[in-house]
């Protein structure tokens, strides 16, 4: 099975780490992937790496462009020579009101050329019918556990500890965390003394003078390799998400991986893995993100709501340990790449009968050699 896989390549950035996970486990799954890639940072996997020096060979079972909106498009040279084109994307807000004027523009006719769109949640199919008329499915990206195995933490210690870690800019909403923590400082002694809150951030914004303001926060800004990223994880047992919209959201799997507990704004690609069994979702109300698109909208949470699951969880540890133990064995199991690519051929066999059938057949007789060795 002959994959061309177009999307950018890194580690670094959502697209480009989803990137990285996707073709990793297109060749676990047996196929043989084909690079296009947008854009490339190093460093990468030493998997990855040798299939920068493939040369395209039409033609191919699959065509798989993994980006955000402003770059789907089938490329003139893949057009006939592709059996099944797919167009694999993800959005933070109610419509593409705020993308930029000349992509918008394109996007009918860009998207024509697929057989099939992919949306990381059901906001991305509500932003795409409009320009699509053809089938559109929900199947999130993935995460590889393998790399984020369960962390023994210590839940009886008389300090608790709530965290951020990203790209914390203003969709990952981090004042509405220093907001919520500050105030159950100030309501609730027993919070002012034992929780403490770390932000993580790879992007400026977060002013270390918050430190001195805020007594039981901390600011790291720093980029971080995943051992010290892992030690990060087992030293806090939240993990706090009031972004304004997410696609995924790699920290959260990987976080509850570890047998960590989420809370997290219920909007957007959240809501695909946020369950009460093993997870707090937080209420939100929709409002513009921008004041001159009135019309596009994004979550903001709701700082009350927020403020009740970080006290509960604050006082109701076993709770949340057991939440951080069904979470570690749930989440790996449904939303692991492997898992992911094995899902997505089953929907595409589903949603073009013919085409999808005939790439269901040649995807398990690669996955079976795969498994044979």
């Amino acid at each position: 099975m002959k994959v061309l896989l177009r999307t950018p390549m890194s580690v670094f950035t959502g697209y480009g780490n989803d990137g990285v996970g996707l073709a990793q486990a297109l060749q676990r799954y047996g196929a043989d992937v084909y690079l296009q890639p947008t854009h490339v940072d190093t460093p990468l996997p030493d998997d990855i790496l040798p299939l920068f020096g493939k040369s395209l060979r039409a033609p191919f079972d699959l065509y798989i462009n993994h980006i955000d909106p402003m770059g789907l498009e089938v490329k003139e040279g893949t057009i006939g020579n592709a059996d099944v084109t797919v167009g694999w994307t993800m959005w933070e807000y109610t419509n593409f009101g705020n993308m930029p004027t000349k992509d918008r523009r394109t996007l009918r006719k860009r998207l024509k050329e697929f057989d099939l769109l992919v949306g990381y949640s059901d906001l991305d199919i509500d932003c795409l019918r409009p320009y699509y008329k053809g089938p559109i499915i929900v199947r999130q990206g993935g995460f590889n556990p393998d790399d984020w195995p369960l962390l023994e933490r210590n839940w009886g210690e008389e300090n608790f500890y709530f965290c951020m870690i990203g790209v914390l800019s203003n969709r990952k909403a981090p004042f509405a965390a220093v907001q919520a923590f500050t105030e159950l400082q100030r309501e609730h002694e027993d919070f002012r003394q034992y929780a403490r809150l770390s932000l993580k951030t790879s992007i400026p914004g977060l002013h270390s003078g918050i430190e001195d303001a805020f007594p039981g926060i901390r600011i790291f800004y720093d980029i971080w390799p995943q051992d010290v990223v892992r030690e990060f994880y087992r030293a806090n047992h939240v993990l706090l998400s009031p972004s304004r919209g997410e696609g995924k959201n790699m920290p959260a799997l990987e976080f509850m991986s570890t047998g960590g507990v989420v809370i997290a704004t219920n909007f957007a690609g959240h809501k695909q893995w946020l369950h009460s069994e093993y997870n707090y979702a937080v209420d939100y109300t929709l409002e513009p993100d921008d004041i001159y698109k009135p019309d596009t909208l994004s979550a903001t949470v709701d700082i009350e709501d927020l403020k009740a699951k970080m006290l509960h969880v604050f006082r109701n540890r076993a709770e949340a340990k057991h939440k951080g133990e069904i979470a570690a064995q749930i989440v790996p199991a449904q939303h692991s790449w492997d898992h992911v690519v094995d899902d997505l051929f089953h929907k595409i066999r589903v949603a073009l009968p013919e085409k999808g059938e005939h790439l269901w057949n040649i995807a398990q007789v690669a996955k079976l050699g795969a498994e044979r060795g």
